[in-house]
């Protein structure tokens, strides 16, 4: 995981330029047609979108069972995680013979490296289970929590990474791994911003992650450096100033009130960077309209860019 962000004071000027919105756009962005989260199913240029995160390894197995008495004094092997559990330990020891070699848990998809195992009496000590990719079940140290009440169509929340200076992203993928805690209806996506002029540039409708498909800890991904652009936003990915995430009601009929997302971390390759939610200046709590500082994560409370009422962004240090 990521080191500590220093949280910041909001910036004095607000990022939107007035001349560059129309109707359904963001605060941040060009108007497009549709709001700037594109939820009536075209990406408009406005608003802000989703970033995508890094995948969180999960634990390794729970601790085996140690070898039975009289049978050579092998030490069990450490239990295989079902859902990226706690490390695994080696067996404990058998009575006296030749010691069998206890190992590591193998850590679930999303697991976390197991610890290695203690040897049991006359036993090898054993392995540490091996790291895989994001899954359900894995843990993480410190996330940030997004609540959106949802209860119409028209809802949505934008939740926004301002970078401290642009980055050329003409052939980067944006990851995010989150948990979805309440979500049986809406979607979750990322976008960008351009510096300047602020453009919305997001997933495609058709691409945008449901949020009752997310069991567990999850990582959605985003090539887009890759995606064309309809022609309409004129984003320019070469100076990227912002990384949003949008939580909005569409394309469903019915939510979980409130519905409630963890983020863990977003990641970017080329140029390799990510942003973790490790400690509590990591987020910005309180809704603005202009960019925060220090890579914080903050609530983007313009009136086109947050239309559902009660939008909370937090910090905690246990997670699911």
């Amino acid at each position: 995981m990521g080191g500590a962000l220093a949280m910041l004071t909001a910036a004095s000027c607000s990022i939107y330029a007035p001349s560059l919105l129309e109707a359904g756009a963001s605060g941040h962005s060009s108007a497009g047609a549709t709001s700037q989260s594109g939820m009536s199913g075209t990406t408009g240029d406005a608003g802000t979108g989703d970033g995508g995160g890094a995948g969180e390894p999960g634990a390794s197995g729970s601790s085996g069972v140690g070898g039975l008495a009289g049978v050579g004094g092998d030490g069990e092997s450490g239990g295989t995680t079902g859902a990226g559990g706690r490390s695994s330990s080696a067996g404990s020891s058998g009575n006296s013979g030749t010691g069998g070699a206890g190992s590591g848990g193998t850590t679930s998809i999303g697991g976390r490296a197991g610890a290695g195992g203690t040897a049991g009496a006359g036993g090898t000590a054993g392995t540490g289970g091996s790291s895989g990719s994001a899954g359900a079940g894995a843990t993480a140290n410190g996330c940030a929590k997004l609540s959106v009440p949802l209860d119409d169509a028209a809802d949505k929340a934008h939740f926004v990474i301002s970078l401290t200076s642009a980055v050329d992203l003409s052939n980067a993928t944006i990851s995010m791994h989150l948990y979805v805690r309440a979500g049986s209806g809406g979607s979750i996506f990322n976008y960008v911003q351009d510096s300047g002029t602020y453009r919305f540039f997001g997933v495609p409708p058709a691409q945008r992650a449901a949020l009752s498909s997310l069991s567990g800890w999850s990582t959605i991904t985003w090539a887009v450096g890759a995606q064309a652009d309809s022609g309409t936003t004129g984003i320019v990915k070469s100076s990227i100033k912002n990384i949003g995430i949008e939580i909005g009601a569409q394309p469903s009929t019915s939510w979980t009130n409130p519905t409630i997302v963890y983020i863990d971390s977003i990641a970017v390759t080329t140029p390799a960077s990510s942003y973790t939610f490790d400690a509590s200046s990591s987020v910005y709590p309180t809704p603005t309209t202009t960019s925060v500082s220090g890579q914080a994560l903050w609530i983007n409370g313009g009136a086109t860019d947050t239309t559902a009422v009660g939008v909370t962004l937090s910090w905690q240090a246990t997670c699911p």
